[in-house]
């Protein structure tokens, strides 16, 4: 239950000015001087302390819509024959569209004529620059004659090495160390074309000065990285991360809506309570249901 507190100004409803009743807050409205104010009737207006207390109500809409499997197009596909039917042998049968020759699915969308794996993004490819932090993070546990670790090629130093690969792919004294970063695992073999891939020179660095004047010193590394996009069939190792699917509509739940059900229950709490206050909650309890339901089990 959520309590939400509200203050009313009294003095808002005090009377002030030339009135006899100065000070006082009536069970009748009046105007500065007094007067009762009427309705069209003529019969005085109660004194209420209005607030405005806004109840959340759901429409629940059966008619949007609904999922269904995308089935590309078909060459013995004959339309629908009941609308042929209707629209004196008019043909409603759909034709097959040319395939764009740089078909892009994020930007041309859907087209009859096109498979499942074609929906599927190529890869690109991220590259950059970056520190030489991640060749700890393939280097052998064992030390060289001169102290220095040791980084032996397709030696596996992830701690998970039946699903990721972390480790050294060539290691050439021109060329620099290429080593591999979460690169996926198949049967023992790791999968092309996936992890970051790293590359750090052996002799040449990069230095950077600090806001605070010092230097700090690395050997210069590049990075390479293939990023997919849409992904409808599995590639490789990849699941997809999409699914196609037609969006259809019933008609026959057309315009039909559920009842609003009322989400909030309100309760006003006046900071004190009388004799006559459980009385007064009784009288708006029918049934025995409404005891377990009313105020949202406050009762």
């Amino acid at each position: 239950m959520e309590y939400i507190k509200r203050k009313r100004l009294l003095e808002n409803y005090t009377l002030r000015g030339n009135s006899g009743n100065y000070g006082e807050i009536l069970n009748i409205k009046t105007d500065s001087l007094g007067n009762p104010i009427t309705n069209d009737l003529g019969d005085e207006v109660k004194n209420t302390i209005d607030i405005d207390i806004f109840i959340t109500q759901n429409y629940e809409d059966m008619g949007m819509a609904s999922d269904e499997t995308y089935i590309p197009f078909e060459e013995n596909y004959d339309g629908l024959e009941m609308n042929e039917e209707i629209f004196k042998g008019e043909s409603f049968k759909q034709t097959k569209l040319q395939l764009p020759s740089d078909f892009n699915p994020a930007i041309d969308g859907r087209f009859p004529g096109v498979e499942k794996q074609q929906y599927n993004q190529p890869a690109t490819t991220i590259t950059g620059e970056t520190d030489d932090r991640y060749l700890s993070n393939v280097k052998s546990y064992k030390l060289g004659s001169d102290g220095k670790p040791l980084f032996k090629n397709n030696l596996n130093m992830s701690s998970d090495i039946n699903n990721t690969f972390n480790g050294v792919l060539s290691n050439n004294p021109v060329n620099g160390i290429d080593y591999v970063i979460g690169a996926l695992v198949r049967n023992r073999s790791v999968i092309p074309n996936t992890g970051i891939r790293f590359n750090t020179s052996h002799n040449e660095y990069v230095s950077e000065k600090t806001n605070s004047g010092n230097i700090n010193r690395w050997k210069k590394t590049k990075y390479e990285y293939n990023s997919h996009g849409l992904i409808t069939t599995p590639i490789e190792a990849m699941e997809p991360n999409v699914d196609l699917s037609a969006i259809t509509k019933v008609e026959q739940y057309f315009n039909v809506v559920s009842p609003p059900e009322v989400r909030d229950r309100v309760f006003i709490n006046r900071g004190g309570e009388d004799i006559f206050e459980r009385h007064s909650i009784m009288s708006e309890i029918k049934t025995r249901d409404d005891i377990d339901e009313y105020r949202d089990n406050y009762f």
